[in-house]
């Protein structure tokens, strides 16, 4: 089915030139009757064919004729939007039915062109600019996106803020139209949570915040773009601005305190915390700033070697796709763990992390102290897999004996004895001669189910 599309100069309350060729293109634009539409702008073309209003009816024609919407059948729920859940004879789920949004690349590029030529020929009409904007989000074109905000700044900075709007009359208007759309158009850039689409917005986002020094949304959402792809220090850099321009705001302190929270600063999160708590904010600031209070100085569990073992860093491995990642032993044996209110039994020094690189098999092993018990480890190596990553153990049993294992959600498994290795590398390459390197484990000699 086919739905019209509404975009760019309507959406951002800019309308065209009020004649008779432009009343009626609209009025069949809106109706769906791309046809009719059609027919009348060859007319107008052909009366004023110098008439810049053109070039935004092109634009808005080519983006209805390209954009389709279709009904999808889908295993998995959508994180977002509406959908409707199908049922099977005895009541469970047995699929989602929503609509989704397909686009004919050909018709998107000509609608581009055609904006380009409007916006090289009326340089400072915000309308074009704008519509080029948000065209490019909804069409997931992220780099168009970001090109198009980048030149409205720049075209900003040249024409001193004297902008054209319909008609080319001058834009009273212009200022905040343009704070507003440099913010909306960045924000849906970070909601497309992709992170590099994100990095590769945040020299965007840095010209943004210089642009408009005193706009705390700006600002505030900045430093947020940064925090999502690790630059921490930039972040709260913004962040301070922020709190600069409004310091009655308590989102830029909060997001302040979660940077200091995901680094294990708890002190400083607390405090900055029980700042928002006590100061003059908002009820519902000061309301989310008590329950992080309470979420970190909630007890914390210790929790022992046994369950650190076998069912947090497995689950850990099973939720990273890069292996390398286990070099950070301080992120998965404090950070993670303060995070969700445990403590790991060991140190960061306790623990030495190792990359070996076994024939094509890139692992990471971590050494730990001598196990006084059994079944404890030794050495745990975690391995790249068909999905995230899997481990595998050198553990202490009777007799002086070592087994190599590996355990995942529902079984630890056992792959019999072998000597004790003289150090974590010479237990990787003791697990490559028995053929465990690979993606997907061989049958073990023994599963013992733990579910």
């Amino acid at each position: 089915m086919k739905n019209l599309l509404t975009v760019a100069f309507s959406a951002i309350a800019l309308s065209l030139a009020a004649d008779t060729f432009d009343t009626s293109f609209n009025e069949c634009l809106y109706d769906g009757r791309l046809q009719a539409a059609d027919s009348i702008l060859r007319q107008w073309t052909s009366a004023t064919p110098d008439d810049p209003e053109l070039f935004p009816a092109r634009f808005n024609l080519c983006l209805n004729r390209a954009r389709t919407e279709m009904l999808m059948l889908s295993d998995e729920a959508a994180r977002s939007g509406e959908q409707f859940e199908l049922a099977d004879s005895t009541g469970a789920v047995a699929g989602y039915l929503r609509s989704e949004i397909v686009w004919e690349d050909s018709l998107v590029d000509r609608a581009f062109e055609e904006i380009d030529r409007g916006i090289a020929a009326c340089p400072d009409r915000i309308d074009f600019r704008l519509g080029k904007a948000s065209a490019a989000v909804m069409t997931e074109r992220w780099n168009t996106a970001t090109a198009a905000l980048d030149g409205l700044l720049d075209r900003d900075r040249e024409n001193r803020g004297r902008w054209l709007g319909a008609g080319n009359k001058e834009d009273a208007a212009a200022d905040t139209l343009l704070k507003d759309a440099v913010y909306d158009r960045m924000a849906d850039i970070y909601r497309s949570d992709s992170p590099a689409v994100i990095e590769a917005a945040l020299p965007l986002a840095d010209k943004a915040a210089r642009h408009f020094p005193d706009d705390n949304r700006i600002l505030n959402l900045a430093g947020v773009m940064n925090i999502g792809t690790g630059h921490d220090e930039t972040a709260m850099n913004y962040f301070m601005e922020a709190m600069r321009v409004t310091p009655d705001d308590a989102m830029p302190l909060m997001n302040i305190a979660y940077i200091r929270y995901e680094q294990g600063d708890t002190a400083k999160a607390l405090e900055i915390y029980r700042e928002i708590e006590q100061g003059n904010f908002d009820e519902e600031s000061r309301e989310f700033a008590s329950g992080m209070i309470a979420e970190i100085t909630a007890p914390v569990e210790e929790m022992d070697r046994y369950p650190f073992f076998f069912r947090y860093l497995p689950a850990m491995a099973s939720q990273t796709e890069d292996v390398t990642e286990f070099m950070d032993v301080n992120r998965f044996n404090t950070l993670v763990p303060d995070y969700n209110r445990f403590r790991s039994p060991f140190a960061d020094a306790d623990i030495k992390a190792e990359e070996v690189q076994a024939g094509d098999v890139k692992a990471v092993v971590w050494t730990f102290p001598m196990p006084e018990r059994v079944p404890l480890c030794l050495y745990m190596v975690f391995v790249p897999g068909s999905s995230g990553c899997h481990i595998l153990t050198l553990e202490k049993s009777f007799e002086d004996a070592w087994v190599i294992g590996t355990q995942n959600d529902e079984a630890h498994s056992n792959y019999g004895s072998i000597r004790l290795p003289k150090d974590g590398p010479d237990f990787v390459m003791a697990l490559d001669e028995f053929g465990l390197l690979g993606k997907e484990l061989p049958e073990p000699q023994t599963k013992l189910h733990t579910k």
